[in-house]
């Protein structure tokens, strides 16, 4: 691990014993952004319990009532949401939205219309505050382009934003790819205890902390920087052909002879010249691909195909390349047809076959497809979450003496999702 620069003395790691504001049987969180739930899910496999839930979105906040009925959620636009009825928790998340920050949305930036409102989260965490009821942690997450937007200057004004509300922060990039095959790389900000600083410190290079997180600390070397220590990543053992659904050939999902020719109509060319070459050989092989409105930066519609055994990165139509597809060839012939939806849930880790939960798909295969382009990829979560803010709850918990109450109970289960079950 190298070194770069040094630290203010705010730039630290290390967990103080003994936090009587978490002293609790149960840690509890509030999430703003819910969508369809799966943040809950990665906690809720750590053992965490939400005591609050918002999104406005109606068929995403129905497939999260339907998945945990018991956790108050509230439908209101978040700038309307009475902050005095959000409840005292261990831990704030907000996936907010990407549409303005990634490379494929509008490109309006950290104060667009839609991935704007992380400020409206942020000013909830100021009203908590003021209210006494201000959450140990913070979790925000959002697409790699967050690292980049503006020269940098998004990210900036994010982290300069939870210096001044009194929070650490660690910024770590984990792809899905560590944990399913989908490639889907994701920035995590994890937000803590300002107080947890107790010496200097310099940057830690690490795989989840890469040149764009390195060039944002040499930007901003006097915030208060907190690095979690965290292990390597896992190497994905759930291959492709586990995710897709086996589908005979006579299933009305394939592609007829003339949306087939369609496809190879739009195909790349250097993509059809090795697919075709592969054909040819007789190899069998599933492989995905996507429909872009691009070829060579003109406008137009080509397919592309993935030939590294993962899925692209799932998006909703609003975030462009949104249509994925399958494509298997098999004995010198090709079957293609669209990812179905529970196909996309297992992408993002649940409605797999190894869950220890059930996991309700609700809505049309649109709806489907659209909820699960928009959500974050459960194990990805899990690992991040165990691996900094459980960790320094177990520090904590462990370095107490024998007549403290335990901070916190700890209770983690492990990574698994859930099998699917699909609601009339």
């Amino acid at each position: 691990m190298g070194e770069v620069g040094s630290g203010a003395l705010q730039n630290c790691s290390g967990a103080v014993p003994g936090r009587g504001a978490l002293k609790s049987m149960e840690k509890t969180f509030v999430e703003f952004f819910a969508g369809i739930g799966l943040i809950h899910q990665a906690l809720a496999e750590l053992g965490w319990s939400a005591v609050f839930a918002n999104d406005n979105d109606p068929k995403k906040a129905r497939v999260y009532r339907e998945n945990f009925p018991g956790v108050p959620f509230s439908h209101l636009d978040i700038r309307t949401v009475p902050w005095d009825s959000v409840p005292k928790a261990h831990l704030a998340t907000a996936s907010f939205p990407c549409i303005d920050i990634s490379q494929a949305g509008y490109r309006e930036g950290i104060h667009g219309s839609d991935s704007g409102l992380v400020w409206t989260f942020l000013d909830c965490l100021a009203a908590l505050d003021s209210a006494g009821k201000k959450p140990e942690f913070v979790l925000l997450e959002n697409v790699a382009n967050l690292l980049s937007l503006h020269g940098g200057a998004a990210l900036d004004s994010l982290l300069g934003r939870l210096a001044d509300l009194g929070y650490a922060f660690d910024v770590v990039q984990v792809d899905a790819k560590h944990f399913l095959p989908q490639s889907r790389n994701r920035v995590f900000i994890i937000g803590v205890p300002r107080d947890l600083c107790q010496k200097a410190q310099f940057f830690k290079d690490h795989h989840v902390r890469r040149y764009k997180v390195r060039e944002a600390y040499m930007r901003n070397p006097d915030l208060p920087w907190y690095f979690c220590d965290f292990p390597e990543l896992p190497k994905n053992s759930v291959p492709l052909q586990r995710i897709l659904e086996p589908l005979g050939d006579a299933a009305p999902e394939w592609f007829n002879p003339e949306r087939l020719s369609y496809f190879w109509s739009l195909l790349e060319i250097d993509h059809e010249k090795r697919l075709r070459h592969l054909m040819d050989s007789g190899v069998s092989a599933t492989f995905t691909a996507v429909r872009r409105l691009r070829r060579r930066r003109k406008r137009e519609q080509i397919f592309n195909l993935r030939f590294d055994g993962l899925a692209s990165c799932l998006r909703t139509p609003k975030g462009g390349s949104s249509t994925q597809y399958v494509v298997q060839a098999e004995h010198g012939k090709l079957r293609v047809r669209r990812l179905l939806g529970i196909e996309a849930a297992r992408l993002q880790g649940v409605c797999l076959e190894s869950s220890a939960h059930p996991f309700k798909l609700s809505g049309t295969e649109q709806d489907i497809r659209f909820a699960f382009g928009d959500a974050v990829c459960v194990p990805a979560v899990n690992w991040v979450v165990r691996n900094s803010i459980d960790t320094i709850l177990h520090a904590s918990d462990t370095r107490r003496t024998p007549t403290q109450l335990p901070l916190l109970e700890f209770n983690p289960k492990p990574s698994h999702a859930s099998n699917a079950t699909r609601l009339p």
